[in-house]
């Protein structure tokens, strides 16, 4: 005689976004974070008008304020799930944005080598928290969904997805470190 599996229980991840000890280090990275994506949205404008013909690295570099706050309303939109679908994908884009653009930071930091030494490396750990925050959103939203539809959810595609950022990080960094040595 066996039980029927329950597939509605929150997995490891979710329990360990959902955790105390996380709420106050995510907090306190969030609170970190904040000012200097505030700061950048408020100096974009005067960046922009003050350069007559930027390079395209400078181009992309003024996207990043933007994107760490659509990652913030992403994760804000991911406390209280949206009843539509148009809702449901627009809140795993914004957490996509939100995860790229942390990616992104890590990967510079790394590519300038300010964050190689074991002393200095709190900067990728506080870039990378908003990251595990994400994932641990849409492990949510997608338990919270599979449920809604009365299905059974399936957590290989978030695996899949952490394994593919994790690996586009690692090639870019590579890539970024060959460039520099050659």
């Amino acid at each position: 005689m066996s039980t029927p599996a329950r597939y509605d229980k929150p997995d490891l991840l979710e329990r360990l976004t959902n955790s105390t000890a996380f709420a106050v280090l995510f907090g306190t990275a969030a609170t970190m974070l904040a000012p200097i994506v505030l700061l950048g949205l408020t100096v974009l404008p005067g960046i922009v008008l003050a350069e007559a013909n930027p390079d395209i690295g400078d181009e992309l570099g003024l996207l990043l304020p933007w994107g760490g706050l659509i990652g913030y309303v992403g994760l804000f939109r991911a406390y209280r799930p949206s009843p539509s679908a148009e809702g449901y994908w627009a809140t795993l884009a914004c957490l996509v944005v939100g995860m790229v653009t942390a990616a992104s930071l890590i990967v510079g930091l790394i590519a300038i080598g300010i964050c190689v030494d074991p002393l200095s490396g709190g900067a990728i750990v506080v870039l990378s928290l908003p990251i595990i925050a994400a994932l641990g959103r849409i492990a949510r939203l997608r338990r919270l969904r599979a449920a809604e539809q009365g299905r059974v959810r399936d957590s290989l595609p978030l695996i899949f997805l952490t394994v593919a950022l994790a690996e586009a990080v690692c090639a870019i960094a590579i890539g970024v470190q060959l460039a520099g040595a050659g």
